[in-house]
């Protein structure tokens, strides 16, 4: 039966309050407002122009008078949810049958001969459809039921088109409570869906933190654990076991059978930096931030160099919201953690710019590149590291993600719109902290801004370990 399974709440029923608010048929109520008031303009033209032919005319026009009052009543009390019960209801209708039974006594026998319409004419047909829209299409049922004997009593006789005009009004209000079960129906899906919309983002958010920290932490026991086997080796498998499980929670997959701000010095620890990661860490946090909640992106990133790290800043503060530049950042370290960890050695690039329209964060490495096919073999294994820590974050920030990778090196362009963040934007000048790591990136540097003083070079980074080979980024996240 559809929507119809859902059966109507018949009065009495200790659920008829509760489901008398919000529940998808708002704008049918609306609706039912407005036929009345043309139904009920009909019913005063039809006897404006044959009242003279009344036997009871004074009796007639009070009639009219009593249903045109109560149309303003019953309009204001449907208005509200919590008075649309069965008392309302069982008023509205009564009114209805009142109105048609009174029509022998003020109509003459001429014209109930001639079959004329009753007093009110249509306007009985609102009762039943609030009847339907309330209660189903058992209501719209049972209101037109008890409507059509009143119709047939005040008939000098019967014809077919008495029973036509039933059949309509049984056929309305059959339809209409349908209509509207269907629409509570959709309403209840529409609360579903926004309730499911709101856990999977609450989800998505949990699951970068935990990539960020819990999961680069297991990776890094059981990596370790691997190396120097015994004991270790024991610690390491149960921390893989560990971070399979985590990966399909968060995930919400079945459990296999068998962001934390300081993930990246221990992702610096991985590639043998992790003394300068570690200040990098605490000078980025260093940053001040206004009083209006705005964060200077680039002093963010400046915090991030360090030996083997290169950066690039505009000269002028690149002011985001709070929230807007630590997810920002958060992605920009993400990236810095995939090289950590799967190109250990490698040199890696980062370039702020603001053009004004968007703010475009660049981090390119001359590692080996990832493998064709990879990343989407890793998001199957449930490695979050590109789908969720950078390519979600970017999505939730209403920007794009764009990754480039060759056997030469990889390189992700982060970009925000500035119209998501509702921000002035900076200067487009370069602040170079080692010039010309960009050559045959750009066509070429702003010829008004300068370039800075070359930055320090940084110390030798740390010899690989005998016989450590240069991992192709195969486990990504």
């Amino acid at each position: 039966m559809g929507a119809g399974d859902r059966l109507p709440v018949l009065p009495g029923s200790g659920r008829t309050h509760a489901n008398a608010g919000a529940d998808g048929t708002a704008s049918l109520w609306k609706a039912l407002a407005v036929l009345r008031f043309v139904v009920l303009a009909q019913a005063l033209a039809v006897n404006l122009f044959r009242w003279e032919r009344f036997d009871h005319p004074l009796t007639g026009w009070f009639v009219l008078t009593a249903i045109s009052a109560w149309t303003l009543v019953v309009t204001w009390a449907y208005d509200a949810p919590e008075r649309r019960r069965w008392p309302l209801l069982s008023a509205d209708l009564a009114v209805a049958v009142g109105s048609i039974l009174i029509t022998p006594y003020v109509l003459s026998p001429e014209m109930l001969n001639r079959h004329d319409f009753t007093l009110p004419t249509y306007w009985v047909t609102a009762a039943v459809l609030a009847w339907a829209i309330r209660y189903g299409w058992v209501g719209g049922v049972l209101a037109a039921l008890v409507i059509s004997p009143a119709d047939i009593a005040t008939r000098a006789h019967v014809t077919s088109t008495t029973f036509s005009n039933l059949f309509l009004l049984l056929l309305a209000g059959a339809m209409v409570g349908y209509a509207s079960l269907l629409a509570r129906s959709a309403a209840a899906d529409r609360a579903r869906a926004t309730e499911l919309a709101a856990r999977t983002a609450e989800r998505e958010r949990l699951a970068r933190a935990v990539h960020d920290g819990v999961l680069q932490v297991l990776a890094y026991v059981q990596r370790r654990g691997n190396e120097l086997g015994g004991e270790a080796g024991d610690l390491a498998r149960a921390a893989g076991e560990q971070g399979e499980l985590l990966r399909a929670l968060v995930n919400g997959q079945p459990m296999p059978a068998g962001g934390g701000r300081g993930q990246y010095a221990l992702s610096g620890q991985l590639s043998g930096q992790g003394v300068q990661d570690v200040r990098a860490e605490h000078s980025g946090q260093a940053v001040d931030e206004t009083d209006t909640g705005m964060i200077d992106v680039g002093g963010r990133l400046t915090g991030l160099g360090a030996a083997g790290i290169s950066v690039a800043t505009p000269a002028d503060p690149v002011l985001l919201p709070s929230e807007v530049a630590t997810e920002l950042v958060a992605a920009v370290r993400a990236a810095l953690d995939n090289v950590a960890c799967h190109a250990p050695g490698a040199r890696t690039f980062l370039l702020l710019e603001d053009d004004g329209e968007a703010v475009t964060v660049s981090v390119r490495d001359d590692g080996p590149g990832i493998p064709a096919g990879r990343l989407d073999q890793a998001e199957a294994d449930g490695r979050m590291g590109v789908s969720r820590s950078i390519v979600g974050r970017l999505t939730e920030l209403g920007g794009t993600a764009t990754l480039s990778t060759t056997a030469g090196g990889t390189e992700w362009e982060l970009r925000v719109p500035r119209s998501a963040t509702d921000v002035p934007s900076g200067s487009t000048g370069l602040r170079w902290a080692r010039p010309g790591w960009l050559a045959g990136r750009r066509s070429a540097k702003p010829a008004a801004e300068p370039a800075a003083e070359p930055a320090a070079e940084p110390a030798a980074e740390p010899a690989a370990e005998p016989g450590a080979e240069r991992d192709a980024k195969a486990d990504i996240g």
